[in-house]
């Protein structure tokens, strides 16, 4: 709950992984799947309802209504099937130095956020109309969700990864 709203946690992971050949989501990562890594996350960050999307056997997922569409479109999805919900915070599953103090701060904004220069992770809350977003940066443009600037201490969090390569880095990190 983020301010008494009742808010869900979403791990996107419903890409193809076809830079790194393999589903990013059972990359293991500190002795666990990496989907499960950031769903701990979300609950570190005080989030009990999470959700998946993409289609995962095992997980509570969500599928997206045309898969491989893009980030942009799956959140769309995931909004609209949450409706019950005030709105959701979202991280990629290829992000696992986010941190839960982090994910906080863009919890307690009111009116959702996402961190300057960078469209992942957001927090978006409802209502979330729009379906023809073709990327997350416009998606958040055209909802109204503020950047909030990133704090420095932040700046080493939001590594990503896409390829083996990037991977094997991340994991030395």
């Amino acid at each position: 709950m983020a301010g008494g709203n009742k808010i869900a946690g979403v791990v996107l992971a419903g890409g193809r992984s076809s830079r790194m050949g393999k589903n990013k989501a059972f990359l293991e990562y500190k002795g666990m799947p990496l989907l499960d890594y950031m769903i701990r996350i979300l609950e570190a960050a005080g989030l009990q309802d999470i959700y998946v999307s993409g289609d995962i056997e095992g997980y509570r997922c969500i599928p997206d209504s045309r898969p491989y569409n893009g980030p942009a479109h799956a959140i769309c999805d995931v909004m609209k099937s949450l409706q019950e919900y005030d709105g959701a915070l979202f991280v990629p599953i290829d992000m696992p130095f986010l941190t839960p103090d982090m994910l906080c701060v863009l919890l307690d904004q009111k009116h959702g956020a996402y961190f300057q220069d960078h469209a992942l992770p957001a927090f978006i809350r409802q209502p979330c109309n729009n379906k023809s977003a073709s990327s997350v940066r416009w998606l958040l443009q055209e909802l109204d969700i503020p950047a909030f600037p990133l704090p420095e201490e932040f700046r080493p969090c939001m590594g990503n990864f896409n390829t083996p390569e990037e991977w094997r880095e991340a994991l030395r990190a």
